[in-house]
Parts: C-alpha cells; structure tokens; sequence
C-alpha cells in the first residue's frame, strides 16, 4: 500500500527536515525549543569529552550559523559575529576549503570571539575561554541572554523587541542539548584551535 501525501505535509515535511536539530538521524531529536534559564552548570562535566573546534564546534557554526546569511558573511556578519565561511560557495575566501576553514581561517574566527566584548553586551565577551556561563555567544545559544541583567544595544535585524536580541540560530529552530553542549564544553575547555 502506497501512502501519498497532500501539498500541505510536504512542505511541513520539508520544513522539518531543513530546520530539523539533526542531519542524518533516522529517530528524531527531542524538541529542542524547551530551554531552561539559566543554564545548571554546577550539574555540567565541562572537561568530558574533549571537544575539537575543527571537528566538533565548526559543523555546528557552519551548519547553524554560518551558512546563512546572517554570521556567514566575512565582510558584513550580523552583530559584527563572524562565525565562519558559508563553504564551499562562499569561493572569494582563501581560508575556505571544502572541509571548512583551515587552521588559520579558524584561529582567525576563535581570535574575534575569544576575548572580545560583544557588541549586543558590551559588558560580556563573546566568548570567556574556561567560562561558557559568561560568554554572551551560550547565553544567546542557550536562549538565556535576556534574563541576564546586561545592558544591550539593539542590533539590526532583531525579529523580537529585546534590546539584547534574539535566542540564536535565529532562523532555524534552537540547537538541541548535545549541540550546545559541544560548543559549551569547548568554551570550558579553553576555546583552543584544536
């Protein structure tokens, strides 16, 4: 027996499978949109397992973040975040090889997080090596950037009227808990180009 689909489920179906938390899973991920803030880190193993940036936080950023348009961009990314080349079609950047950036492309994109104040929360870095619950980028990951008490200057693009922005990815459903973990676990590890 032959089961067809309408118009309708199709383009739901579709739209599951494009903003989906997973690629290449056959059994669906639990919903990832019930985040609780703040974060527990006192229940939170930062140090196991070890997380490489280059084979574990850039599938992340290159799926989640840089392939759209809005942290993709070199020349112009969203709240001045670049978090890596939209590879391979993103062909005028050196560093971008069809594996994603090579290492001096991804020490590039580490040195204008690491240690930098964001420009949504000044007051906070994007990312605080050893320190992912004070890093503005796990606070926006994790969907807890407006209960923090940070004063934020809008940033352009913003669907919601937070002055500190949007939960990210803003285009797609939220990162599951085993993503945020990955790239958590790499800012309490140090955030090193590994």
């Amino acid at each position: 027996m032959r089961v067809r689909l309408s118009p309708a489920l199709w383009v739901v179906t579709g739209f599951a499978a494009a903003f989906g938390c997973g690629a290449e899973e056959e059994a669906p991920k639990p919903s990832c949109a019930n985040l609780t803030c703040p974060f527990d880190y006192a229940a939170f193993d930062g140090q196991t397992p070890a997380v490489s940036f280059e084979a574990d936080v850039m599938p992340i950023f290159r799926r989640a973040c840089g392939f759209s348009v809005c942290h993709g961009s070199a020349t112009k990314p969203a709240a001045s975040l670049f978090l890596g080349p939209r590879c391979p079609s993103q062909k005028d950047d050196p560093t971008c090889t069809t594996d994603g950036p090579d290492d001096a492309g991804r020490q590039a994109i580490i040195d204008a997080i690491l240690g930098v104040a964001s420009s949504t929360a000044p007051a906070m870095d994007i990312v605080s090596a050893n320190d992912p619950a004070n890093s503005f980028l796990m606070l926006k990951m994790d969907g807890c950037h407006d209960s923090a008490g940070l004063t934020c200057t809008p940033q352009p693009g913003a669907k919601g009227d937070d002055p500190c922005g949007d939960a990210m990815p803003q285009t797609s459903s939220s990162l599951c808990d085993d993503e945020r973990d990955v790239v958590r676990r790499w800012i309490a590890q140090g955030a090193k180009n590994d």
